[in-house]
């Protein structure tokens, strides 16, 4: 993704900050401010973390970035791209992206509903395989 463009294209001025915040959350997939913010700190140190909250939600308002909120997990953060779905595990909190055709559950829940719907936000919980595994070791 060419953040330069992306920025200019959502008419947002391009700030070094804002360059890095992008990169520090195409680095991780889904990341938190806090993590974000202690991550660039280390090349902007006179940055504040309430410059990357309101660069965040400059971003995200912009939607350049989408939030992801799983249950009893802080909110998180990802770079817009194809609608997904995530799924969580309610042990060690990984979030993953999933890539599933949800065009029959948008469909069915549209003729339900009868909302015009353009955007999917799903987040299905359980246990990683890792964590099965650590549960499934420590009961032996």
């Amino acid at each position: 993704m060419n953040f330069e463009t992306s920025l200019k294209e959502k008419n947002l001025k391009v700030t070094p900050q804002r360059i890095a915040i992008l990169r520090e959350i195409e680095q991780n997939g889904h990341i938190g401010v806090d993590d974000i913010y202690s991550n660039i700190k280390k090349d902007y140190p006179s940055i504040s973390l309430a410059t990357v909250y309101k660069n965040i939600t400059a971003l995200y308002e912009a939607n350049i970035l989408r939030e992801v909120k799983a249950p009893a997990q802080k909110q998180r953060y990802e770079l817009s791209s194809d609608h997904h779905i995530h799924v969580a595990c309610e042990k060690c909190g990984k979030l993953e992206d999933i890539r599933v055709d949800v065009s029959s559950i948008s469909n069915e829940c549209a003729k339900i509903t009868g909302y015009t719907l353009y955007d999917t936000s799903a987040i299905f919980i359980g246990i990683c395989p890792e964590c099965a595994s650590k549960t499934h070791k420590n009961k032996k």
